[in-house]
C-alpha cells in the first residue's frame, strides 16, 4: 500500500500512500509536453495546407508551360503565376489584362476542399477532439489562415493579374471553413448534434437528400459522357487545330479542370432550365449556335439548332424524382410524415444545385462568350418541381412499403417513436408470478437490515481507525519536506 519515493541519487525522501495524488510537477510536466506537441502539430498542419496547394498549382503550371510550343520556362514567372492560380482554387474572381474572369474551374476547388477536410480531420484525431465546442477553434483557424493568405496574394499580384483583397479574403475563408467543418463534423459530434436538434423525419429527409444529390451528379455526368461520345470527332479536330502536341495537352488539361462545371451544365440541360454562354442559350427545345473558343470541351455543343429528340432527356429528372419517392416509401409512419421526408429531401437537392449554379457562373473575359449563367433560381425551382411531383405521387399512391426484415421493421418503429407491444413471454411471466411468498419476504427484511447496519458500523470504525491515526515522525517530516 505504501511505496518509497526516491531521488535520482537513490536517497529516500518519504513514503507515499497509494491514495495520495500524483505530484503536481510530474503531472503538469507531462500534460504540458503533450499540449505543446499538439499545438505544434496543429500549427504545422494549418501552415502546410496552403503551401501544398500553392506548390501543386506551380507544378501544374510548370508542366503546361514546359510542354507548350514556343514558351520560355522561367521559374520566377511560374511562382508569380501560381499566386493567381492559388486564388482560383478558392473560386476567387480575377482580372487578367482588364478582362474579368470569374468562371473558374471547379475540379481544383473540389481537390482543395478534400485536402482541407482531411487535414482538419487529422488534427482533430491527433489532438483528441471529441466535443462540438472543440471543433470551432479548428474551423476558425483554418478559415482565418486561408483568408489571410488569399488577401495577401491579392495584394501581391502584379500585371497582368489583379484581384480584390476583400473578395479574396471572403472566398478563401468561406471555402476553407466549409471544408474544415466537413472534416471535423464526424469526429467532433457535429452530425450527432444536428441529429439531436432535428426531428426524426427531417433527419431522414436530409439523408435521402444527400442520396438524391449523388443521383443528380450521376445523371449530369451521364449526359456529359453521352455528349462527349457523340462529339468525339469534333473534339479530335479541335485538338488537331492546336498546332502542337504540347498545346493540345494544355487544352485537354484545361478541359478536364472544367469537367464539374460541364456536369452541372448537363443537369441544367435535362431539367429544361438550360444554360447560356453569352448570347447562346442551350435548352432541350432551343439552341442558337454561335462562335466559341476552340476548346475540346466546348466542342460537345452542337453546331446546329435543337433536335426534336432532345426533349426525351426530360424523362431523366422524372426518373430521379421517382427513385426518391421509392426510397421515401420505405420510411415507416403516417403519410403526412413521409411527405415531409420527400419535401426535405427535394429541398436539400435543389438548394445544393442552386449553390453550385451560383458558384459556376460568372464572367469569362470580354470575348465572344462574356457572361456564363446557369440561371440559379430557375434551375433550383425546376429541380425542386421535377423531384417533388413524382416523389409525392409515388409516396401518396404507392403507400408505405414495409421492410422485408422483421428486425429492421422493429428498429424503424422504435426510431420513429411508435408504440411497441410487450413481448408475450414477458406478459406470461408477469401473470404467473406468485405473490403468496411476499409476507415471508417482508418479515425477513428487518433482520437483514439490522445485520447490514451492523456491518456498515464496523466498517466505518475500521476506516476511522485507519485514517484518523497520527502519522509517525518520519512520515510527517517527509511530507513537510515535500
Amino acid at each position: 500500500m505504501f511505496g518509497a519515493v526516491r531521488s535520482s541519487g537513490g536517497a529516500t525522501f518519504g513514503r507515499v500512500s497509494a491514495l495520495d495524488p500524483i505530484p503536481h510537477v510530474v503531472a503538469a510536466g507531462s500534460a504540458d509536453r503533450r499540449a505543446g506537441l499538439r499545438r505544434w502539430l496543429f500549427i504545422a498542419v494549418v501552415g502546410a495546407v496552403p503551401l501544398i496547394g500553392f506548390f501543386a498549382v506551380a507544378a501544374l503550371l510548370a508542366l503546361v508551360v514546359g510542354i507548350a510550343s514556343e514558351a520560355s520556362f522561367d521559374p520566377l514567372l511560374i511562382l508569380m503565376a501560381a499566386m493567381p492560380g492559388w486564388l482560383m482554387l478558392y473560386q476567387s474572381p480575377l482580372v487578367i489584362s482588364g478582362a474579368p474572369l470569374s468562371v473558374l474551374p471547379m475540379l481544383p476547388t473540389i481537390g482543395v476542399v478534400l485536402l482541407v477536410a482531411v487535414a482538419s480531420a487529422h488534427v482533430a484525431r491527433r489532438c483528441r477532439l471529441r466535443r462540438p465546442d472543440q471543433a470551432w477553434p479548428v474551423i476558425a483557424t483554418m478559415a482565418l489562415v486561408h483568408a489571410c493568405v488569399g488577401a495577401l496574394f491579392a495584394l501581391l499580384l502584379v500585371d497582368p493579374f489583379s484581384a480584390v483583397p476583400v473578395e479574396a479574403f471572403l472566398s478563401c475563408g468561406l471555402t476553407a471553413a466549409v471544408a474544415a467543418t466537413a472534416g471535423v463534423a464526424n469526429r467532433c459530434g457535429l452530425f450527432y448534434l444536428l441529429w439531436e436538434l432535428t426531428d426524426a423525419y427531417v433527419w431522414t429527409g436530409l439523408r435521402i437528400g444527400l442520396l438524391t444529390i449523388a443521383i443528380v451528379v450521376a445523371v449530369g455526368a451521364s449526359v456529359l459522357l453521352a455528349a462527349i461520345v457523340v462529339s468525339a470527332p469534333e473534339m479530335v479536330d479541335s485538338m488537331a487545330r492546336m498546332g502542337g502536341a504540347g498545346d493540345a495537352v494544355g487544352a485537354t488539361v484545361l478541359s478536364l479542370l472544367y469537367l464539374p462545371n460541364a456536369v452541372l451544365a448537363g443537369w441544367s440541360f435535362v431539367t429544361g432550365s438550360g444554360f447560356s454562354l453569352g448570347p447562346q442559350v442551350v435548352q432541350p427545345w432551343q439552341h442558337t449556335p454561335g462562335k466559341l473558343p476552340d476548346l475540346p470541351l466546348l466542342a460537345v455543343l452542337p453546331s446546329a439548332g435543337a433536335a426534336v429528340w432532345w426533349s426525351a432527356v426530360l424523362l431523366l429528372p422524372l426518373l430521379v424524382g421517382m427513385a426518391m419517392g421509392l426510397v421515401a416509401r420505405r420510411v415507416p409512419g403516417p403519410l403526412g410524415r413521409r411527405l415531409v421526408v420527400v419535401l426535405v429531401a427535394a429541398a436539400v437537392a435543389a438548394l445544393a444545385v442552386l449553390v453550385l449554379a451560383v458558384i459556376a457562373g460568372g464572367r469569362l473575359g470580354n470575348g465572344p462568350i462574356g457572361d456564363v449563367s446557369f440561371h440559379p433560381l430557375r434551375l433550383g425551382l425546376t429541380t425542386l418541381c421535377w423531384l417533388v411531383v413524382p416523389a409525392v405521387a409515388m409516396t401518396w399512391l404507392g403507400g408505405a412499403e414495409e421492410p422485408d426484415d422483421p428486425a429492421l421493421s422493429a428498429f424503424a418503429t422504435d426510431v420513429f417513436d411508435e408504440d411497441i407491444d410487450p413481448e408475450p413471454e414477458q406478459a406470461e411471466q408477469d401473470e404467473d408470478f406468485d405473490y403468496t411468498d411476499l409476507d415471508d419476504l417482508i418479515a425477513e427484511i428487518p433482520s437483514a437490515r439490522q445485520e447490514s447496519d451492523a456491518g456498515a458500523d464496523s466498517a466505518s470504525e475500521v476506516a476511522a481507525a485507519e485514517f484518523d491515526a497520527e502519522p509517525d515522525d518520519e512520515e510527517s517530516a517527509s511530507r513537510d519536506g515535500r
